[in-house]
């Protein structure tokens, strides 16, 4: 649909398509989410942190977030004027423990360059 028939329609038509397309999008997120979750539990399995799958590189990346208090990453040497991520992560992939550590493993598909 473009602007002009949008600019057609009644605002009841409006909010009846928005709905329509709303659960449409609800599926879609739905079924995008479980095929991510299948892929990273097929990597796992594997022990693989990627794989070329045709023109695509899926890759099982990994994010580390810090639910660490200010005086936890004082203790560590790791405040600036707040918490320094940067240095706790240092820290956390050196092996130090590092209090309210949260490792989450996401999926990335990047079509290749030719």
């Amino acid at each position: 649909m473009n602007t002009e028939d949008l600019q057609k329609q009644s605002k009841e038509a409006l909010i009846e398509r928005l709905e329509v397309l709303n659960a449409e999008e609800e599926q879609i997120m739905a079924e995008i989410v479980m095929i991510r979750e299948e892929l990273l539990h097929r990597l796992t399995e594997e022990n693989k942190d990627g794989e070329l799958i045709g023109e695509y590189s899926v890759i099982r990346a990994k994010r580390i977030t810090f639910k660490t208090s200010v005086e936890e990453a004082r203790q560590l040497g790791a405040i600036k004027t707040a918490v320094d991520a940067d240095v706790l992560r240092k820290l956390y992939n050196k092996g130090v423990e590092v209090p309210g550590a949260i490792e989450t493993y996401y999926l990335s598909v990047r079509k290749n360059r030719k």
